[in-house]
């Protein structure tokens, strides 16, 4: 199975699986501490960084919680944020940045990782046996440095963005964003196509079959991420 191949215990930004292969990781710059980044999000001029702010705000208040509930929201509104930049604002920036594709590449690498610990955090509180054995605090563990490791990258991403467009873009970018995460799926799919064609068909069919087991799950408060 997958989720074999994630390891059992914390993993550090160095040596996370393939972690070693990206020759781009290079291009990200030094990490900021989580209270400036998180005050750089809310007060950017760009309309798209007090949207996303406001993502991670609510997701990461009920992240950590015992109840399963308001883990699964959480849950659901992360895996919609990578979605949603997958769908609308890294072809954008796939376009525009030019030289700065580098720290494009670094950022959809941090964002993979981020969504295979998600999807072990959400295998772990649905009870599968694979990863029954997994100590939930590690598995937090390393979900929270991968979060880390990928913000980080996604905000120096947005800066770059910021320079390089427009008031009007950024509005339009900022727009495109909110209209794929009211419709992005609830889960994470960390082996699922991201770009072309093959990357549309993925998103609708994910977000549509995510809402039907979200429903059969009985999992409250997620449906539509908003």
């Amino acid at each position: 199975m997958a989720m074999n191949r994630r390891p059992k215990r914390a993993v550090r930004h160095t040596d996370r699986p393939g972690s070693g292969t990206i020759a781009s990781r290079q291009a990200v710059p030094e990490r900021r501490d989580p209270e400036q980044r998180d005050r750089a999000l809310t007060s950017s001029t760009d309309p798209l960084g007090p949207l996303i702010g406001a993502t991670y705000e609510v997701a990461m208040r009920t992240l950590g919680e015992v109840a399963p509930a308001s883990s699964y929201q959480a849950l659901a509104r992360l895996s919609g944020h990578l979605a949603a930049m997958q769908r609308a604002v890294y072809p954008v920036a796939g376009r525009r940045l030019g030289e700065g594709k580098q720290l494009l590449a670094a950022c959809l690498a941090e964002a993979r990782e981020a969504e295979w610990a998600l999807r072990l955090l959400e295998c772990r509180l649905a009870g599968e046996a694979s990863t029954a054995s997994r100590d939930l605090q590690v598995v937090h563990t390393w979900l929270a440095q991968c979060l880390d490791a990928y913000q980080s990258a996604e905000m120096s991403l947005l800066m770059q963005l910021e320079e390089r467009l427009t008031v009007t873009e950024l509005e339009q970018l900022a727009l495109g964003y909110c209209a794929a995460l009211a419709r992005a799926p609830t889960r994470p799919h960390p082996g699922g196509p991201r770009t072309g064609w093959p990357g549309r068909i993925a998103f609708a069919l994910h977000a549509f079959w995510d809402r039907v087991l979200d429903t059969v799950d009985c999992r409250p408060g997620v449906g539509r991420v908003r």
